[in-house]
Formats: C-alpha cells, structure tokens, sequence
C-alpha cells in the first residue's frame, strides 16, 4: 500500500510538472513576439487588418495608405484576421494581435522621428511579421512632372509623395529617369542643349556631368548594381544599341548589333547581364545579353503581344514590364526565365521597390498621368496623391 501511495504522489508531482510546463509554454507564446504563419500572403490574398485605439489623423492616414500599399484590406473588426492597436499622445505606440487578441506579435513604442515617421515605423514592422520583408517606407521615389506638352522636371519625395523637392529647372524634355550608386545621384537624358544627352546628377552638390553627347540618340542609362558601369541606347553607329560604359562615359563599349531599335536596358541584380527590349522580331520583344557582350536570348514573354521597359526585380526573380494593348498600356510581370506572363494593372514605366514586391508605375487619365503603387501578389493598387500635377517616369531608390 505504501509503495503505490508513492507511487500515486510521484504520478502527480510528475504530472504537475507536466501541467505547469504547458501552461508556462501557452503563456509565453501569448505574451512573446511571434512568428506567423504566413500562408495568407504566399496565397496572394489581400490581409484583413483592423485598426483600433486612438491614432491622430495623421498617424491613422499614413499607417493606413502603408498598409493598404503592403497588401492590407482595411476592414471591421468582426472581419478582421489581425488587430492593430494603436495610440499616439506623445509618441506612438502599436501592438499586432490576432483577431482575438489573445496572440500578441509584437508591443512596441515609437520615439524618433516625427508622427508621420513613427507611422511608417510600425506600418513597416506591422508587415514585416505579415510577410517577413523589410520596410519600403523609408525609401524616395524620383520622378517627372510635366510643365508643358515637351516640357518635364525631376523631382524627389518620400515613398507617398510628400516631402518633395524639384531637382530640375531646365526648361526642357528628360527621359529614362534612373538612381545612381547608394541614392546619391541621378542619371537621365535631357534635351537641354538640343540633343538628346546623358547626364550624372550628383544630388549633394548639384552638378551635373556628362556620359554620352554624341550625335543621334544618347538615352536610357541604367547603372549597374556596383555602381561602376552605365548601360545606354546610342544611335552613334547607326540604329539605337545597347552600350556599356564606366561611370564617367570611359571605355565605351558596343554590347549588341542589330539593324533593329533596342530600348531600355536594365540589369540583373548580379550584374552578369542586361534586359532590353529589341524589335529583331518585329514587335517590341525582352531579351538579354551578358554584360560584357555576346549571344542575345529572348525572353518568352507568352500572352501578350508586345513588351518595352523592362524592370529586373532586385531578388532576380522577375522582370516587370509594359505592353500595349489597342486602347491602353499594360503593367506585366513575368519569371526572369521567361513563361507565362501575368497582367497586373494599366499603366507604364513599371519600377520595383527594393522588396521585389512593390511597383511604382504611371497611369494616365485623360491628359493627366499619375502615380500608383501595386502590391504585385495581391495587385491592390494606391495612387500617390500627394504628388501634383502630371508626373510620370517614376523610380524607386534601390
């Protein structure tokens, strides 16, 4: 009797140790910071997120465009899957829950910056549990906006429009808008003198040199992942080609020969080759070349009929472009490999976020073109209205 007495105590001390081991383990999955499970976002399907607590307008109108920028539906909170619980006196706070609020993913306090960056803080690490990338909310976008019919400037703003800055006051048409190496410069093609020219921005002191100026066509630039080559379309030697040269317009060389115009070169994010649209076949087609020259391999871009400026993804997983349809351009994405494409939205001039998930394009309206976001999984698309006036070109810092 006395050895199953103790045996009894044993069982239960054992099983006490059990129960208080789980318990100790619910706890903490409930009040630690968590992983998700995020099948939702490889589904492509938009996240139901409801925002709760006391966020001033401001806050509350960043945190929302962000996440509806993410790939966020802003719903009721009977219908949503996760809670944003949010609050600003001071500074903002926020904590993301599940639709209960029984699972916490994150708790955190926001103190630097201004209301509208403390914002962007948490819309950013609100998506990084959701979809496991990094914030584009601190990022710039450079774009143009037109002044008359042939006429643009350069300017540069946050991410949404705000903050801009003009950067140009030429008086003249530019194409092929792109950033140089760390953001800090620009290079474009401007008719300024007439012709046109390739030219380097340097966006701290404000000058500007020149790449390419020779007669024809010197546009396009496109500057490789190290910052240390320009790809360029240059008519010099007869029909637009694909050229590559250093960064100050040294040692040119001629990467592809064709009786047919090539546009748009872009670079893998290794650097090994370049994108471009060619009309070797007829129509405008996507092909690539290695970078230091050679054989040209199209790209199989099956369900459109045509396809003009490319944008390489920096995970070199897919390249972004435009097609033409009879009544409209068209946003396109397609594997880097080539396949099957799959048509995003209307507009053009596709440029990618450094999440490889996040497009910045055009999209004309009348006689007005503006500027729009596109989560590429869930094709929820926002317009930046914050930008004025009829902007086009727009690129994103890498």
């Amino acid at each position: 009797m006395q050895n199953k007495s103790t045996l009894k105590r044993a069982a239960g001390g054992i099983l006490g140790i059990l129960c208080a081991a789980f318990c100790f383990t619910l706890w903490a999955q409930t009040t630690a910071e968590l992983d998700i499970d995020r099948t939702a976002s490889l589904s492509n399907r938009p996240f139901p997120i409801h925002i709760k607590g006391g966020l001033a307008s401001e806050a509350l109108s960043v945190l929302k465009f962000d996440l509806e920028v993410g790939g966020c539906d802003i719903v009721a909170e009977d219908a949503a899957t996760y809670l944003v619980h949010a609050s600003n006196s001071e500074n903002i706070t926020g904590r993301l829950t599940d639709q209960t609020g029984s699972v916490q993913y994150f708790n955190r306090s926001y103190k630097n910056g201004t209301t509208r960056a403390q914002a962007h803080a948490l819309a950013g690490d609100i998506l990084k549990v959701l979809t496991g990338q990094d914030s584009i909310f601190n990022c710039k976008i450079a774009y143009c906006v037109n002044t008359s019919t042939d006429k643009n400037e350069i300017y540069i703003a946050d991410f949404d429009g705000f903050n801009a800055k003009q950067v140009t006051q030429d008086g003249s048409l530019i194409r092929g808008l792109t950033w140089g190496a760390e953001n800090k410069s620009l290079l474009y093609c401007s008719y300024m003198k007439n012709n046109p020219d390739i030219y380097f921005h340097n966006l701290a002191e404000g000058k500007r040199s020149v790449i390419a100026n020779f007669t024809g066509l010197n546009t396009s630039p496109s500057i490789s992942p190290d910052g240390k080559k320009v790809a360029m379309i240059l008519s010099k030697d007869g029909t637009p080609d694909v050229y590559v040269s250093n960064l100050d317009g040294s040692n040119l060389v001629r990467i592809t020969q064709t009786a047919a115009d090539e546009a748009s070169p872009t670079w893998s994010p290794d650097g090994s080759k370049l994108c471009f649209s060619s009309r070797m076949s007829g129509s405008a087609r996507l092909y690539t070349v290695p970078a230091t020259g050679g054989k040209m391999q199209r790209i199989s871009t099956t369900g459109v009929g045509s396809a003009t400026e490319p944008d390489w993804s920096p995970d070199g997983k897919s390249i972004a472009f435009t097609t033409t349809t009879r009544s409209s351009f068209q946003i396109c994405v397609v594997p880097a490999s080539g396949g099957m494409v799959e048509i995003l939205a209307e507009g053009e001039s596709p440029s990618w976020a450094p999440n490889s998930r996040t497009l910045v394009f055009s999209r004309k309206s009348g006689k007005k073109s503006t500027l729009v976001m596109l989560d590429v999984p869930t094709k929820k698309a926002k317009t930046i209205a914050n930008v004025t006036g009829s902007a086009s070109q727009p690129c994103w810092t890498r």
